[in-house]
């Protein structure tokens, strides 16, 4: 299956350094993008949107902790669970400048606890396999190629009867002839449009937002059948197409023929909840479910010792350090790719780095043996409702 090349890898970077630098630090940046002010506004549409979805999760039993948020940008998700549920877990992006402002929105929005926050690679997740009980993301799968990867490695890390939730992931618009490229997303023009405007933008116009300028993959041309075959891991899946809040029905199971016919074309999001197979234990910290990141692309697991500010693994004597509270968990070779500025003499959180590098290998701790606790997940039940969104910043 295709993965996310590293064009469009570092191309996230590049383009979330400058969201953070305008949004947080006042700088000049890209015209058509929000402001602070402008991205506070969302940030609080999408924490409130959380806790609603929250809400239902735990009303169906589903344990919200320890948890993993993968494409959590700048962790306002992470924080309405860590201050709003007193969950404990791990916000997990690629962009070290979005993880990094978690404390700015932090203070923001009076929030006293932040989640452990990492830069990793989605594609080999720096967790041990089986450990932990939930897993979720929104709008994030369809930054890839194709779902099914990133899936089959959420699946991996969940412990057995681990739930994931996924929620705002387009579908592919059969109904849809591209005559001219349309408003950017987050544009003055676009988010003031007239109704007739969106609607002949919807049917005869190409997408257009910033993020493709940048080499970031906005993929919202899969197809309902890739989604189908993305789940096919998980014992159940609970997932629910939407074209419009009245035109709602299963990905799997018994379906409405007219009610298919009009999602294939008029397109829509896809949300839903998944569970793992089987029943058994799972890490009550997020910190012990840590794994090395060099260990595994050697194609063994090993876990890493977290102190507060580095992550040690025994096994390979490897010790992953942090920078302004954030981890990084890449391998050599990603870590000099995505991120050169972090390999040399630096300050890298509060230790100087001399002839040390983040990824070099120096004595460890031993690790933490703890690998306790029970966490097992109810037979979740589809959600509702979910708002068609596609707000991505």
């Amino acid at each position: 299956m295709e993965r996310q090349g590293l064009e469009a890898r570092q191309g996230e970077i590049r383009f979330r350094r400058i969201l953070s630098e305008q949004q947080v630090e006042g700088k000049p940046g890209i015209p058509d993008e929000y402001d602070g002010a402008g991205i506070r506004a969302v940030l609080a549409d999408r924490m409130a949107h959380t806790r609603s979805v929250m809400e239902s999760l735990r009303a169906r039993g589903v344990p919200l902790s320890p948890y993993l948020e993968i494409g959590a940008e700048r962790g306002q998700r992470a924080l309405v669970l860590e201050n709003d549920f007193d969950s404990r877990g791990a916000a997990a992006d690629l962009s070290f400048d979005m993880l990094a402002s978690t404390a700015h929105y932090a203070r923001e929005f009076g929030c006293a606890r932040l989640p452990l926050r990492i830069v990793c690679d989605v594609y080999a997740l720096p967790f041990l396999s089986g450990t932990l009980p939930f897993v979720f993301c929104f709008e994030t799968l369809h930054h890839f190629p194709e779902p099914g990867p990133v899936v089959r490695e959420l699946h991996r890390v969940l412990a057995p009867g681990g739930t994931f939730y996924f929620d705002e992931e387009p579908f592919n618009q059969a109904l849809r002839l591209p005559l001219f490229k349309g408003s950017k997303a987050y544009s003055h023009g676009h988010r003031n449009a007239s109704l007739l405007r969106r609607v002949v933008e919807r049917f005869f116009a190409e997408p257009s937002c910033n993020e493709t300028e940048f080499g970031i993959l906005e993929n919202h041309s899969i197809p309902l059948s890739t989604w189908r075959k993305a789940f096919e891991p998980f014992a159940e899946a609970d997932v629910i197409v939407q074209s419009s809040r009245g035109l709602r029905h299963p990905l799997f199971g018994a379906r409405d023929p007219l009610a298919t016919s009009l999602s294939f074309l008029l397109g829509g999001s896809v949300y839903g909840v998944c569970r793992k197979a089987g029943s058994g234990p799972s890490v009550q910290r997020i910190e012990d479910a840590l794994a090395c990141p060099g260990c595994r692309v050697r194609g063994t697991e090993a876990a890493l010792t977290w102190d507060g500010t580095a992550a040690g693994c025994a096994a390979c004597g490897v010790r992953y350090r942090s920078k302004d509270g954030v981890l990084f968990l890449l391998d050599d070779k990603s870590l000099r790719e995505l991120y050169p500025e972090m390999v040399g003499p630096e300050m890298v959180g509060p230790e100087v780095v001399g002839p040390e590098v983040v990824g070099t290998a120096v004595p460890a701790a031993a690790p933490d043996p703890a690998l306790a606790g029970a966490g097992t997940a109810d037979s979740p039940l589809p959600l509702e409702s979910s708002s068609v969104r596609n707000a991505s910043r």
